[in-house]
């Protein structure tokens, strides 16, 4: 949803925002000026960084969804483990790429 609200398609919410590391990262890497994007984003959300809890879910997702023949991206897995882990809801366009990951706690923003 970041580049919707990058578009001005979308305004962000009027709570806290966070974004994990990964979304940050695949937000600015296509940017002109992917420093000052950087500063920007970081400038209104908190950036969640890739813990040791954050890790530990994604693993444990992981496995799971490949004993079940359900794989996933590893870039959507970090991002949902990451507000799993932080228990932060998921703002995303996409809830293609992340309904899967409701059943390990997931929560999606409406």
């Amino acid at each position: 949803m970041l580049i919707e609200v990058d578009r001005r398609s979308e305004d962000l919410p009027d709570v806290p925002c966070f974004i994990s590391v990964v979304s940050l990262y695949e937000f600015v890497r296509g940017k002109v000026d992917p420093y000052r994007a950087k500063f920007l984003v970081e400038e209104i959300c908190g950036v969640v960084p890739l813990d040791n809890e954050v890790i530990s879910k994604a693993v444990e997702i992981w496995r799971s969804l490949r004993r079940s023949g359900i794989p996933i991206d590893d870039r959507d897995l970090i991002i949902g483990a990451t507000a799993i882990a932080k228990e932060l809801p998921l703002w995303t366009g996409n809830v293609r790429h992340f309904d899967r990951l409701v059943k390990y706690g997931l929560r999606l923003w409406k």
